[in-house]
């Protein structure tokens, strides 16, 4: 648990050097992890769109937005939320579906 939180704390840190946010980015990014290893980060919110990288618990996923878009099954239940945003570790840009992301702790 100690080391995961100290994964989070760099996360955020790392954010915070990132460059200044603005108010209203204040408001919309929000900071989440992959809740699984080698979560897919799709170019489009539909499964089967070109896959811009993978995500990995741990590495952080800054969501800029989440809208309704196509059933996504993942493990044990679905979802037609995605979120929009990057890996924080890696930059890598595009849609996640929310089930395959967890508060991080």
């Amino acid at each position: 648990m100690h080391v995961r939180r100290a994964t989070m704390t760099g996360l955020l840190m790392a954010l915070s050097l990132s460059g200044p946010l603005t108010a209203q980015t204040a408001m919309a990014a929000r900071l989440y992890d992959f809740a699984a290893q080698g979560v897919i980060i799709w170019s489009e919110p539909r499964a089967g769109s070109i896959r811009n990288g993978l995500g990995y618990a741990g590495q952080g996923f800054q969501s800029d937005r989440v809208d309704r878009h196509a059933h996504y099954q993942c493990d044990h239940f679905a979802t037609d939320q995605w979120h929009h945003g990057r890996n924080v570790t890696t930059g890598v840009v595009g849609w996640v579906p929310a089930c395959n992301l967890a508060d991080p702790d």
